[in-house]
Formats: structure tokens, C-alpha cells, sequence
């Protein structure tokens, strides 16, 4: 007699790392007719991958249903996932009862994926940073520029007043302008 192991119709075949509610429901069964675990005095599911046995966790007989006695439902805990990478896994149930060991299913075994969440994918990182801090990095980093020699004179700016009483701040060229008309003579406001 053949024992069979199948994932129930609406459960999941994947989890991500780091996912704690997700749970798996596994089918038990002999020649593919569901098996009444309810009698089994422990229920231990075991994960493995291409290079063999892994960990286990452990399901309270208590936890079937009379309505889903063949079911095996599998929460993917903390404890569970801690140190699973991702990949594929193969999944086994074994379930001790008072006529021995029975192992689902007897050929091979059952399987099931984990997958990088992402965070632990792999990817460039990309630093943020505030305005503010921006702008303090500059100016320390303009800070630290070393000052080199002196450039060539630039050109002779515009002619300035005339006249010995002719006394006036320029701040800007622009300012300058504004007080000359075209001809570069003074413009008096009053």
C-alpha cells in the first residue's frame, strides 16, 4: 500500500523568509484515499533539501479535525524558518501510532519553495540623506579644497562717478546699472 502525501487544495506551496503566518496543509493518505490520523500518538513533519534532512516541527494530534482527519496542517514559525535559505525543500510526515512508524508518502518525498522576502534579496543600496545634511557635506567638503593660486586680473568694470563729492557704495553691477543710463552718466533721483 502506497502512502501518499499531497498539498490540499487551497494551501500554499511557497513561503517567503521572515513569514510566520503561513501555514501548509498536507494530505495524508494510502493509495490516495484520505488516512483517519486521529488515533496517531505524534505527528512529526520533517524538511530536508537536495542535501538531505533539515529540522522538524511537530503537530498536535489534538489539532485534526473530525471533518479533516487526514489533514496535517504545518505553521511556518520563527523557530521553523531560522536559518532556511531559500531554495526547494522536500517535506515528509511521519505519524506514530499503535501499529508502528508510517512515513508519507513512501516514494520520494513531497516539495515545497522558500523564497527571498525583499529584504534579503540582493540589490544596490541606495543611501538617502536630507536636504541639510547635503548641504553640510558641501560645505565641509568645500572646506577642505585646497586654495590655489591666484587667476589673471579680469576685466576694467564700468567707470565709476566723477567729481570730487561723487561718492557711491556699488554693491552690484547690476545696482550700478540701475543708477546710469545708457551713456554711463549718472541718473539722479530725487
Amino acid at each position: 500500500m502506497a502512502k501518499t502525501l499531497d498539498f490540499a487544495d487551497m494551501s500554499p506551496r511557497t513561503v517567503k523568509i521572515g513569514d510566520t503566518t503561513t501555514s501548509f496543509t498536507l494530505i495524508c493518505g494510502n493509495n490516495n484515499t484520505a488516512t483517519d490520523l486521529t488515533n496517531a500518538t505524534s505527528i512529526t513533519v520533517k524538511l530536508g533539501n537536495a542535501s538531505g534532512y533539515l529540522k522538524s516541527a511537530t503537530v498536535d494530534p489534538a489539532s485534526l479535525t473530525d471533518s479533516t482527519p487526514d489533514q496535517v496542517t504545518v505553521k511556518f514559525t520563527a523557530d521553523l524558518m531560522t536559518s532556511l535559505p531559500a531554495g526547494n525543500y522536500s517535506i515528509e510526515v511521519w505519524v506514530v501510532d499503535s501499529n508502528g512508524t508510517s512515513i508519507y508518502p513512501s516514494n520520494g518525498s513531497t516539495g515545497f519553495t522558500i523564497d527571498n522576502n525583499i529584504q534579503s534579496t540582493n540589490g544596490s543600496t541606495i543611501t538617502t540623506i536630507t536636504f541639510d545634511d547635503f548641504v553640510k557635506a558641501m560645505n565641509k567638503a568645500a572646506s577642505t579644497i585646497a586654495k590655489g593660486d591666484k587667476g589673471d586680473t579680469g576685466p576694467q568694470g564700468p567707470q565709476g562717478p566723477a567729481g570730487k563729492d561723487a561718492v557711491i557704495n556699488v554693491a552690484t553691477q547690476a545696482q550700478y546699472d540701475a543708477l546710469t543710463d545708457k551713456t554711463g552718466l549718472y541718473v539722479i533721483q530725487g
